[in-house]
């Protein structure tokens, strides 16, 4: 994702603002999400494991809470995308 600032705030401010993104996913009971970040072109991937029947099901259970968060830390989402995937990662799980 790519965010964009009206004015620009400072990358600490971005950074505090993705910090409130991952606490209101912990808030909607979305723990285990991993953030990458490039803080000066404001940009951010978001990571987590979905349990669900299908891969397109996790998916959009995962981009609705993560849509839900970034309004719950002030972010609008007008131009949000439909979901289509387009590719997925699937790895076994082991005992060890």
């Amino acid at each position: 994702m790519i965010f964009s600032a009206d004015p620009e705030g400072a990358d600490e401010q971005f950074e505090a603002f993705l910090d409130e993104v991952l606490n209101q996913l912990a808030a909607i009971g979305r723990e285990g999400v991993d953030l990458a970040a490039r803080l000066t072109e404001r940009y951010a991937e978001f990571e987590t494991t979905v349990e669900a029947t299908d891969f397109n099901t996790a998916g959009a259970s995962f981009l609705m809470d993560l849509r839900t968060a970034l309004h719950a830390a002030g972010c609008a989402t007008a131009d949000w995308p439909r979901f289509a995937p387009h590719g997925q990662h699937v790895r076994e799980l082991r005992t060890v």
